[in-house]
């Protein structure tokens, strides 16, 4: 079956209840690379972040977004899979199971090579792109190959029957222009003329007007007419509105991304009654994502790897045992262009900021009624996390009786830096002269928002699952399954005890109280920034070294029964509550606080400007954002309903109707 772009994700839309769009519908989808920041996957209504990925049985889901960590060539594939509704208590962790197998090699040899080549030629222009120019570039080159069969060596060894090998790579190289349009302040508005302007720019140091609605040359401060010169290029196509201004600059800069991924797989089947395999995977995904202005766009890239080693034994002629081992490591980076070339934010002089190489690049400027200049709010944006696997699965048939039972044990590293505004972002509302470009050439600020400090998680976690499932015939006709799940997911602690959260009263009736987790001295590793004095901060160990209070009581009980009502008809009915896991990223935010960093937001007095570019926050020092994680908060979970009617209706078709109720708890927002 063809697919656009090769990702066999969007196979899941076959799925009743299932849906896959694009472009980013999430913060992890635009934070992250290759498909990821185009494509999402929603199954039955639940949040983009509830599906749970897994590649040979092995977790494959990134923890940071819950996206999916692995994306396999198709070629590489034997099963895909997508749990929905009611599943067997051997799964749990989310509401939705992609389940992806990858292929083994057989006795003979197989190879596959391709080459997918798809550009502009046949494709329509944008809505936006102008019709006497050509259509913009887009060029994508989908490359790689498959080779498998057994191992051989020339009168040494012969493998049929005995060890097999797969390898499998595939390559991207795609550039794909994307239209984007702005609206950027023109030539005479940058030289302070707004003779344009049927309203009145007033000078704030009298209340006068302006002569002629012109700013003198004199009054421009000359931080204003760097960041004009240096950062906002002028319109490159006429505008609309009444005054021509309304999108007046379009970008068609390119969208580059590039892939190379590869997997290799061995199987032994040379022991009787055991089968052993490995595998590993490795995938890399550099990126350039542009933005509405040229040439200030971010890179992404996204490294992963992934080993897996498994044994089957089949103990008897009715025991099988399943065991598997492995490691996830993921790397995922959201960078401006800048970083670690131009200290953009000291060659304008701003304070209040932070000056790490790792945050260098343009602030962000917003001047209402024109589009924002400068790199992106969020980045840097860096995370790096593995996780340990320990897997196993019994199954023992035993007269009418099915069993299932076992399993897993998961042990995470997640550590990630990421920083809001790090350089600063500043607004003019008009509020001073009547028109915020004349608010932005005078220097007077609206807003200004910044960050001090690096924020840094050193996470871990530790997650433990057991389950028992039985299938049980009670007749010919009649099925009955049932099943239970017990599930415990640590909260996070942080290994240099960054974690800092507020004990407050909801109704406010005491002072809150900022606690860095664990106990001993607050000051300890000597952070940055102490709370200013009359702050209420201590580490007296009451709420532990986590992020949150564990929850032992995650029992997750599955109901369900099949009945053939005639040889074509069957009616089954079940349900089930199903756990799920919120993104860590939501975690991560308790590491942004006072005393390792701060971060301010500050708007202006109305009446009379306060701040400016040489004093763009009043206080520097004091905090104005603090991130509280709600402890105690219990996990979440979904409680789920259904019944469905099967019909045959003749060899080749069938007809199913389906009915489901879910009802979820203790989401967070």
């Amino acid at each position: 079956m063809p697919l656009n772009g090769r990702n066999y994700l969007q196979l899941a839309s076959l799925i009743p209840g299932a849906t896959t769009y694009g472009p980013a519908s999430s913060q992890g989808q635009q934070r992250m690379g290759g498909a990821r920041n185009q494509f999402a996957l929603n199954v039955a209504g639940q949040r983009v972040h509830f599906n749970h990925y897994a590649l040979d049985g092995m977790e494959n889901t990134d923890p940071n977004f819950n996206t999916y960590l692995l994306l396999p060539s198709i070629d590489a594939l034997q099963e895909f899979k997508v749990e929905s509704g009611l599943f067997s208590a051997e799964y749990g962790r989310a509401i939705a199971q992609v389940n992806v197998s990858t292929k083994s090699g057989t006795n003979n040899f197989h190879g596959v090579l391709f080459e997918f080549l798809r550009n502009a030629k046949l494709d329509a222009k944008n809505y936006f792109d102008r019709p006497e120019e050509p259509i913009p570039p887009f060029k994508r080159n989908q490359f790689g190959g498959t080779f498998s069969g057994p191992v051989r060596i020339p009168k040494l060894f012969d493998g049929r029957d005995k060890l097999f090998f797969m390898f499998n790579y595939e390559g991207l190289r795609e550039r794909k222009a994307l239209t984007q349009t702005g609206t950027l302040p023109p030539a005479s508005y940058r030289a302070g003329d707004f003779s344009a302007l049927a309203r009145t720019v007033r000078d704030p140091a009298s209340s006068q007007p302006f002569p002629g609605n012109r700013i003198p040359a004199s009054r421009i401060h000359p931080t204003s007419a760097k960041v004009l010169q240096e950062f906002f290029p002028l319109p490159n196509r006429p505008g609309t509105g009444a005054l021509g201004l309304a999108n007046n600059y379009l970008n068609n800069e390119s969208r580059r991304s590039d892939g190379d991924q590869f997997t290799v797989r061995g199987d032994l089947t040379a022991i009787r009654n055991h089968a052993f395999f490995f595998r590993f995977s490795q995938t890399d995904e550099p990126q350039y994502i542009p933005f509405t202005i040229e040439n200030m766009g971010n890179n992404v890239d996204v490294f992963g790897q992934q080993a897996v080693l498994g044994h089957t034994a089949v103990v008897g002629p009715n025991k099988v045992n399943e065991f598997k081992f492995g490691m996830n490591y993921f790397n995922s980076a959201n960078i401006q262009q800048r970083a670690y070339k131009r200290n953009v934010v000291a060659e304008l002089g701003i304070a209040g900021v932070s000056q790490m190489p790792l945050y260098w690049g343009i602030p962000v400027f917003q001047i209402s009624g024109f589009s924002n200049v400068g790199e992106c709010n969020d980045c840097p944006f860096v995370n790096w996390n593995t996780t340990f696997l320990v897997h196993d699965n019994f199954a023992w048939t035993t007269g009418r009786h099915s069993f299932k039972f076992g399993g897993e044990y998961r042990r995470l590293r997640y550590n990630q830096i990421g920083a809001v505004v790090p350089r600063g972002r500043f607004s003019w509302n008009g509020q001073y002269t009547g028109e915020p470009m004349a608010d932005m050439l005078l220097g007077h600020f609206s807003a200004s928002e910044g960050q001090v400090g690096a924020p840094i998680a050193n996470f871990r976690q530790n997650y433990v699952a057991l389950y028992l499932q039985d299938t049980w015939k009670l007749t010919p006709r009649l099925t009955f399954n049932w099943g239970l799940r017990w599930e415990y997911e640590s909260p996070f602690y942080d290994k240099h005890d960054a974690i800092v959260n507020v004990d407050f009263a909801w109704d406010n009736s005491r002072e809150p109280v900022f606690v860095r987790a664990g106990k001993g001295d607050p000051f300890a590793g000597n952070p940055q920034f102490p709370p200013p004095p009359g702050w209420l901060y201590t580490r007296d160990g009451r709420f532990g070294r986590g992020a949150g209070s564990p929850d032992r009581n995650d029992f997750g009980p599955r109901l369900g029964l099949a009945y053939q009502l005639t040889p074509r008809t069957v009616f089954r009915a079940g349900a089930g509550i199903y756990y799920v896991r919120d993104i860590a990223n939501a975690v991560f935010d308790i590491v942004r606080n006072i005393p390792f960093t701060i971060r301010q937001a500050e708007t202006a007095d109305t009446t009379r400007p306060n701040l400016n570019w040489d004093r763009p926050f009043s206080a520097v020092g004091a905090p104005t954002f603090m991130l509280i994680n709600q402890f105690g908060e219990p996990t979440s979970y979904v409680n789920q309903w259904q019944a469905s009617l099967q019909r045959e209706l003749t060899q080749n078709v069938a007809l199913e109707v389906t009915y489901m109720v879910r009802a979820a708890s203790n989401y967070a927002a």
